[in-house]
């Protein structure tokens, strides 16, 4: 039991739970993970009257040179635990694997993760569009376990790992998740002074340059300083990106009673952008890829800037109580060209030089204001004979985002296929602030894992959570009466292992999840009268450790069910939609990351998955959907990267990414016949040491410069990069 000088230093914990639960804390013992790495000791604090605090195990990053590319222990799921523990499908993206690829954005290092498609920025959207299994995931998206759902394109310049959980899990994380949730780590601050630099060099003018210096200023104290740049020049110069980011973190009281971490966050950038082409005859209209039809004029301007404290409490019994609180202001403003419907006659056969291409305006900004404050606590228990793992926690969100709209926006002229006159534009605009939305969400949790018998275990949780939201837009051009909603809603998670080994666990799970009419913070009079959809996830699976575990094996059967769609119906009651539509997909999964032998690291994936809608409104239009594919659900994606080390200073690589037929996500059955072609992709990677401390690295992508549309909208579809060279030079002191 904690005294009271301990509950005296839970200044950010009372806020959240209630100091009673500490009295519920017994014994935890973190579960160590193949291949990890961990400083171990038993560490004196004065906090607690020089008694000596139970083993605690700091986990940290290796060398590269003995990395591998499995996932370690994973966060994921509020608890610390092995992958191999988490009764769901999770796929971890590391930083070895984001170095070794030379990944240099959220969406580029999430290319490993099979069952993820992109959709092109548009929907009223900026920044990083995702789909899981086909269903959206742009409000499931955290940083290092709170909700990051801000519209902005990610870098991976902080990054210690992407973890990818899949499958219905609003028990875990409140609403959303209806395919999964994705989860950037940010690297930590750790006692031991050590620098790296990386600068790249490739075709397109591609300049950057990230710096990650860890600094010990204490025994228990580091500060750990990450920064980047980027410039490129895609397109000849007419589509480009110039990023700058910024991270500051400072950790003390490493591995004792009481441990902090403060860190200020920045990232900026200023891009020309690229939407996309356009359908035509339910294919991508034959553009050249070389080519941009926007006008020098267009623009992204985003900005990401928050400030995170993070308190952890230990108990001598190993409890902990996590708190984190976050604070973050978010903008974003839009310019750019669109490419409207070709003229009345126009096919793919006669689609040439000379075809007209007439262009329209995308414009639009905003500004967000999100303030997140969690709370977990953990512990063990031996009731009734049975060893529990016990999670409470409770979460709290205020989340603002006002909107703004153009006016006086200057008409982009038309051009030619062959011309591409991209001349910039006079702006004209006038800025009105248009709608705001405030939303304030409170969710509280508890999960318990039992261990039923020596081989069995068992995972339940429920959630309750209460999402308030208020819409103002009188700022509309046709000005429109302030709209409200608020709902509660129950969650449930429960999981089954059977573990007969340390090197085996086959599992069972089903949860659920809901998303709300004010998920994309705004309403109209319709959506604000209407419920919560609803979602369910059932999935059965196997991970196997292999080679002495150095490599993990996983494979998983999943379907997903969105059983309550919201639809505009021909008979709705009036003032609301009704929630008549039902879609779902299945998926078969095969993965595998890790170590076949001391020299040869591989990563890959294998899904196979069949999305279909099955229920839809009652209008003509609606019913024609049913039974087709909703978009963004491919029926196979693979992937397989690896690397061998030939000797002590050589090492290659090589990867290929394969894409069925894909399509746009649409309620339009017109829409949803347009399917972008299949793809194969292949990487190389080309590795030379030349001492302890400096590596050079060659990466090449798409070598057979294959032009292929890996971001697929409604309207249009965004051809990916062409062959690109880049060059890294790593220093390490």
């Amino acid at each position: 039991m904690p005294g009271a000088s301990d509950k005296a230093l839970l200044p950010l914990g009372a806020l959240m739970l209630a100091v009673s639960v500490s009295g519920w804390a017994q014994s935890i013992t973190p579960t160590p993970s193949t291949g990890a790495t961990s400083e171990t000791s038993a560490i004196s604090s004065p906090a607690n009257d020089g008694k000596t605090l139970a083993t605690t195990t700091v986990t940290g990053t290796r060398d590269r040179a003995t990395e591998t590319y499995q996932s370690g222990v994973t966060s994921v799921g509020k608890v610390p635990v092995a992958a191999k523990d988490v009764p769901q499908s999770l796929t971890v993206v590391n930083e070895k694997l984001i170095h070794d690829q030379g990944k240099d954005s959220f969406k580029s290092a999430l290319e490993n993760v099979i069952g993820i498609s992109f959709e092109a920025g548009e929907g009223g959207r900026i920044g990083d569009n995702i789909r899981l299994r086909g269903f959206s995931v742009v409000g499931d998206i955290y940083l290092d376990g709170v909700r990051d759902i801000a519209q902005y394109n990610r870098d991976t310049f902080n990054y210690d790992r992407v973890e990818v959980l899949r499958g219905s899990a609003s028990m875990l994380f409140g609403r959303g998740s209806t395919g999964g949730v994705v989860n950037q780590v940010s690297k930590l601050p750790r006692p031991i002074t050590e620098q790296e630099v990386n600068v790249t060099a490739g075709t397109g003018n591609y300049l950057r340059t990230t710096g990650d210096f860890n600094i010990k200023t204490d025994d228990d104290a580091a500060l750990r300083i990450g920064a980047m740049t980027t410039d490129w020049d895609g397109l000849g110069g007419k589509a480009s990106t110039s990023r700058r980011g910024l991270a500051l973190d400072y950790r003390m009281g490493i591995g004792t009673a009481d441990e902090f971490l403060f860190s200020l966050y920045h990232l900026n950038y200023s891009d020309k952008p690229v939407l996309g082409g356009r359908w035509l005859e339910g294919k991508p209209a034959p553009l050249p890829a070389d080519k941009w039809y926007g006008a020098n004029s267009d623009y992204q301007k985003d900005s990401a800037d928050f400030a995170t404290v993070t308190h952890t409490h230990r108990w001598t019994d190993g409890s902990t109580l996590k708190t984190v609180v976050r604070d973050g202001y978010y903008k974003r403003d839009l310019w750019a060209t669109q490419i409207n419907a070709f003229a009345a006659g126009v096919t793919q056969a006669n689609f040439g030089p000379n075809t007209v291409v007439n262009r329209g305006t995308q414009t639009r900004g905003a500004e967000d204001h999100h303030t997140f404050v969690q709370s977990d606590f953990i512990t063990s228990t031996d009731w009734f004979g049975r060893k529990n793992q016990l999670l409470l926690g409770t979460d709290i969100a205020r989340e603002n985002t006002t909107v703004y709209r153009y006016t006086g926006t200057p008409v982009r002229p038309a051009t030619t296929v062959g011309l591409a006159d991209n001349s910039a534009v006079t702006d004209t605009r006038l800025r009105v602030k248009s709608t705001e939305f405030t939303a304030t969400a409170i969710g509280v949790y508890a999960q318990d894992t039992i261990k039923l018998a020596p081989f069995w275990k068992l995972v339940g949780g429920l959630r309750l959570d209460n999402f308030s939201g208020n819409y103002d837009r009188s700022g509309l051009a046709t000005p429109g009466t302030p709209l409200s909603r608020s709902d509660t809603v129950l969650s449930k998670r429960t999981g089954l292992m059977y573990q007969p080994s340390d090197e085996v666990s086959y599992y069972a799970s089903y949860g659920t999840s809901f998303n709300t009419s004010g998920d994309l913070y705004q309403y109209d009079a319709n959506s604000a009268n209407t419920p919560p959809e609803s979602s369910r996830n059932l999935e059965i699976g196997a991970k196997w450790e292999l080679f002495e575990g150095d490599l993990s094996l996983r494979t998983a059967l999943a379907r997903t069910d969105k059983y309550n769609e919201r639809n505009t119906d021909v008979n709705q009651a009036t003032g609301e939609y009704l929630l008549s539509g039902q879609r779902h997909t299945n998926s078969l999964e095969f993965e595998v990351a890790g170590r076949i032998n001391p020299s040869w690291d591989v990563f890959g994936g294998i899904a196979f998955m069949h999305g279909v809608i099955d229920k839809a409104g009652s209008s003509a239009a609606a019913q024609a959907t049913v039974g087709l594919n909703p978009g963004l659900t491919p029926n196979l994606q693979a992937n397989v990267w690896s690397t061998y080390k030939l000797d002590e200073k050589w090492r290659v690589g090589g990867g290929a990414t394969h894409v069925s037929a894909n399509g746009p996500s649409s309620a339009s059955a017109v829409n949803l016949a347009n399917r972008a072609p299949s793809y194969t992709r292949l990487d190389a990677l080309l590795e030379f040491k030349m001492n302890a401390g400096n590596t050079v690295k060659v990466n090449l992508d798409n070598l057979t410069n294959k032009i292929y549309y890996s971001s697929l909208y409604q309207a249009w579809p965004t051809v990916a990069p062409l062959r690109t060279l880049r060059v890294t030079l790593t220093s390490k002191f």
